[in-house]
């Protein structure tokens, strides 16, 4: 059917779900540059409903409609199952990070890829160094999420962490995440006080040390191929910190695996 500009806005204002990504301006302003063109074709690309009437896939066609002024033919298919969402793959790819309406939504969604395959929360992964899924689909990286709200409420410690000393976001806040369900929690706040002020610490005070080894090493740890190297040092010091314990230095050994975090031994998988 053809879709007006007007007929754009309306079903943008009234079909158009929270749940729906984030929108994208350098992908609906190229639709529009070439809607205004002439260059649009109609294809099986389009826009879909679901039995409610809401809106499913097609939001940056239609704001491309919308501010091109430009009235454009296309496919329209109502009725559609609102299970298929997660799947979906049109002309600009749904990201997990893009469906997530929530602060730090970037580090949040790759820590979820990495505390899901942890605790087995998929099967199969796809594991980059042994440690990070490179493939998780968006619905089990959403449902991590879900089951995982500590993720959410400790990424501004992770975010705070990384602007004052580079300490690697997306594995400082899976070991936060996971601190935040044992009996160390309570220390959490202090670690995060001592890791961004720096200041007033002994020179083996866990949280000393790892802000020295990542403002060495930040070009390779603060990356995403240093996450496995990055996750086992921040482990490393935060179970000595929770313990009470100072540390000497900080590195990782060959064929130690994945530093499992003080007190998760109740609740992590066998």
């Amino acid at each position: 059917m053809v879709i007006t500009p007007e007929m754009a806005d309306l079903w943008l204002e009234h079909c158009n779900p929270e749940t729906n990504r984030i929108l994208s301006d350098t992908v609906y302003e190229r639709y529009a540059k070439a809607m205004a063109r002439g260059e649009w074709r109609t294809t099986h690309q389009g826009i879909a409903f679901d039995k409610e009437g809401k809106l499913l896939d097609g939001q940056h066609r239609l704001m491309a409609i919308k501010i091109s002024g430009v009235s454009v033919e296309m496919l329209v298919i109502p009725g559609c199952n609102s299970e298929t969402f997660d799947v979906l793959d049109s002309g600009h790819r749904r990201q997990a990070a893009q469906l997530l309406k929530i602060p730090h939504r970037v580090i949040v969604a790759a820590a979820a890829r990495i505390i899901g395959q942890m605790y087995r929360m998929w099967d199969p992964v796809t594991l980059f160094d042994g440690f990070y899924d490179t493939k998780a689909s968006t619905a089990d990286i959403l449902r991590a999420v879900a089951a995982w709200p500590e993720l959410t409420t400790m990424a501004p410690i992770a975010a705070a962490a990384y602007r004052a000393a580079g300490i690697n976001q997306p594995t400082h806040l899976v070991v936060l995440a996971q601190a935040s369900r044992t009996e160390h929690a309570d220390k959490i706040e202090d670690w995060a006080n001592g890791l961004i002020s720096g200041a007033n610490m002994d020179q083996k005070d866990p949280r000393l040390v790892l802000r020295n080894r990542f403002f060495r090493d930040r070009v390779l740890l603060g990356t995403s191929a240093g996450r496995r190297t990055s996750y086992n040092l921040i482990a490393k010091s935060w179970n000595s910190w929770a313990q009470g314990k100072l540390l000497g230095t900080l590195k990782t050994l060959d064929g130690e695996g994945v530093i499992p975090v003080v007190g998760t031994e109740k609740f992590r998988p066998k």
